[in-house]
């Protein structure tokens, strides 16, 4: 089982008693799920930080439990159809000193250090050695043909266009 911890915040009308309805029964869908409840705060009524479904307030719950992943579905369905559930957010609690293995950290430093010193610009491309593209590698370019079978469009004149007319016969 992983420790969770979900923060859901409650219809800013809701008393007190249906705050502890509402975290009750959180509560036994957990607990159902073969799943402790830990702890759960009730930080109160507090102003969101942008209206949601038109209401600045709402009463915020912090419930920390274990459970096993599958109680989690389950949790946020049951949040997502209960009315007076205007959002909650549940996220797996890291414990302490996980993901301190000194030698994946040194790599890590080294890596993003490394990493650094390449001035990049823009789109990832980094200056090349040397600077710029370079010679060609296959050799000098042939040079041009001049004598081509057409002038250019503008030159040949508006008749040419009309002559060629795929090779129909009018």
């Amino acid at each position: 089982m992983r420790a969770y911890e979900c923060l859901y915040i409650v219809h800013p009308a809701a008393d007190s008693s249906e705050l502890e309805q509402s975290a009750a029964k959180f509560g036994e869908i957990v607990t159902g799920q073969g799943g402790t409840v830990r702890q759960v705060d009730q930080w109160g009524k507090r102003q969101l930080a942008y209206p949601i479904q038109k209401f600045t307030d709402g009463n915020y719950i912090l419930m920390r439990f274990d459970a096993p992943a599958t109680t989690i579905a389950e949790l946020e369905f049951r949040m997502r159809v209960d009315d007076r559930v205007l959002r909650y957010m549940t996220s797996y609690e890291v414990p302490e000193g996980a993901g301190q293995n000194d030698e994946l950290m040194q790599l890590t430093e080294r890596k993003e250090r490394d990493r650094r010193g390449r001035g990049r610009g823009p789109r990832g491309r980094g200056p090349r050695p040397g600077g710029g593209r370079g010679p060609r590698e296959d050799g000098p370019r042939p040079p041009r043909d001049d004598q081509d079978d057409h002038a250019p469009r503008s030159a040949r004149g508006a008749d040419a266009d009309r002559d060629n007319d795929g090779g129909r016969d009018d």
